[in-house]
């Protein structure tokens, strides 16, 4: 009898180590993926000087709004929003200024035949549209905004009109 008692209460210390080291792990990952997921705004003056030097170029003539100090593929990047000539800019520099990616607002007309389709079939009209053109890391997607079902929604597809990211 005093055998299974101590079988029982050992099989029940290793399952509850088990459940801890399992839930710690998770908590582990979950919190080096919010790490990566974290900005820090910056000032342009904070920027490595190549990455300075970049966004000079890239903006010159322009204002620029914000910056944003981020770790993008466990890297650090500076996510660049401006204005340049009226119209809202944003940038991907790396710290050694390389320009990593681009995104830019465009008319709902100049976005591929496939992508204003399939925006069209998702939102369930093609009016009061918002629209950008996105390229980093060499992948060019299209962001749409709009509204479906009364709320706000944005979605992201790539150039043949396949859904890549939705938020509602």
């Amino acid at each position: 009898m005093q055998t299974r008692i101590s079988r029982s209460m050992t099989a029940f210390f290793v399952a509850a180590g088990l459940i801890v080291l399992v839930a710690a792990c998770a908590s582990e990952k979950t919190g080096r993926e919010q790490k990566e997921d974290t900005a820090d705004r910056v000032s342009l003056a904070k920027l490595t000087a190549p990455a300075r030097a970049t966004v000079e170029k890239l903006t010159a003539g322009g204002t620029i709004e914000k910056i944003d100090k981020e770790m993008e593929k466990g890297k650090t990047v500076y996510d660049v929003e401006a204005t340049i000539n009226g119209k809202h800019m944003e940038y991907t520099v790396g710290t050694d200024g390389a320009l990593v990616g681009t995104e830019t607002s465009i008319n709902f007309s100049e976005l591929p035949d496939a992508v204003r389709t399939a925006a069209g079939a998702y939102f369930g009209s093609a009016t009061d549209l918002s629209s950008s053109k996105g390229v980093e890391y060499g992948q060019t997607t299209y962001e749409i905004e709009g509204q479906k079902a009364g709320k706000k929604a944005a979605v992201t597809f790539d150039e043949t009109g396949k859904l890549v990211s939705e938020e509602r």
